[in-house]
């Protein structure tokens, strides 16, 4: 235990992000543009620099309270997921580009490396697959006995885990170079 408090002496927080006045229910770093976004309870979503710098707030449309689950893309856009189901993507300007509403009471998101699709899932035990760009919704998997709590991707996005409400781990095959072929194909 004494080495553990030793190391910790030494560990100093790189900045102190503030501005919200309730507390932070959500968060994510996009540490290629150096931003951190967060969300909290009964307030808006804020986009820092890393430094600590508060550059600006998301302004949601009317309906949109409560932010839940925040990702954020390298390309410099923001998906929030907000009570009730809405879902807004955001330029890191601060502008709405797209708003939809879900049909699942979501748990965990989760965007694919290059940015253009998100998952969701919560506790219909659905997972849903997204076109980031636009929020149209693209492909539904087979739903699951228990509601989904989390996920991850494998490397190579071939693999997506989620944690169920039951207690098991589902594991689902997937190949975004699909969608990414009949979208391109359709337009």
């Amino acid at each position: 235990m004494a080495a553990v408090a030793a190391c910790t002496e030494f560990v100093i927080p790189r900045a102190v992000l503030t501005g919200h006045e309730f507390e932070v229910t959500c968060a994510s770093v996009c540490a290629e543009l150096g931003l951190a976004i967060s969300g909290s309870r009964e307030g808006p979503c804020l986009i820092h620099s890393m430094s600590g710098d508060l550059l600006r707030a998301l302004e949601a449309p009317e309906g949109c309270l409560r932010p839940r689950l925040i990702q954020s893309s390298t390309e410099g856009h923001c998906l929030v997921y907000y009570e009730h189901g809405h879902i807004c993507l955001f330029s890191v300007n601060g502008k709405l580009l797209a708003h939809a509403q879900g049909d699942d009471k979501t748990k965990a998101m989760l965007l694919s490396r290059d940015g253009q699709y998100l998952l969701s899932g919560g506790d219909a035990g659905v997972l849903t697959v997204w076109q980031a760009h636009d929020l149209k919704q693209l492909f539904t998997y087979p739903g699951c006995d228990a509601g989904i709590r989390s996920m991850a991707m494998s490397h190579d996005q071939r693999c997506i885990i989620t944690g169920m409400a039951s207690g098991s781990i589902v594991l689902f095959y997937n190949d975004f170079n699909r969608w990414h072929h009949e979208y391109q194909s359709a337009y």
